[in-house]
């Protein structure tokens, strides 16, 4: 399977709250997640950006070893009768296409390096940008071409991302959930 690399993947979904309804869409999204917490093994984690101006702007993710086993997670949570009104809920608070991402973990990264992080820093750049702090992590689907690097501290002060106008994305994601 493309993007198999029998370590740790790290599964991300972007998705927007409806700039009227900040308050009731983040309080649905941390509700469900939640509810898909108490219901699957997914353990999902929920992030807001705090960069810039994207007050709307959210980010659920989770960590496994095995994509399969991730795959029938998903596909048995659409399955789960009382799981249809919870996902009604937050997307009648957003807005545009969700975004999905999946990343292959550097080698080594251990199974848990996530849960515990407040905030994250992520930098997406195309690959073959010359590495920042840490190994980057590859792209298994949803950002072909690109490679990304995860911080739970500041970039070191001489070893900044380099600019958007390079076809960087730099975001900076606070736990809520």
């Amino acid at each position: 399977m493309v993007g198999e690399t029998g370590g740790v993947q790290l599964f991300q979904r972007r998705r927007w709250i409806h700039p009227d309804h900040l308050d009731d869409g983040m309080a649905a999204f941390v509700c469900q997640l939640a509810w898909i917490n108490e219901h699957t093994g997914l353990e999902m984690t929920g992030w807001r950006r705090t960069d810039g101006d994207h007050p709307g702007a959210i980010l659920a993710t989770t960590t496994y070893e095995n994509h399969a086993w991730f795959l029938g997670e998903v596909a048995r949570l659409q399955t789960l009768v009382d799981y249809g009104p919870v996902n009604d809920t937050t997307a009648a608070l957003t807005v545009g296409k969700d975004a999905f991402e999946r990343w292959d973990a550097p080698p080594d990264t251990p199974a848990d390096w996530l849960p515990g992080w407040s905030f994250f820093l992520q930098v997406t750049a195309p690959e073959g940008t010359p590495a920042w702090p840490g190994q980057g992590w590859t792209n298994a689907e949803g950002a072909d071409g690109r490679i990304t690097w995860l911080r739970d501290s500041e970039w070191p002060a001489d070893n900044r991302p380099a600019d958007r106008a390079s076809g960087v994305r730099q975001e900076r994601w606070t736990r809520i959930h």
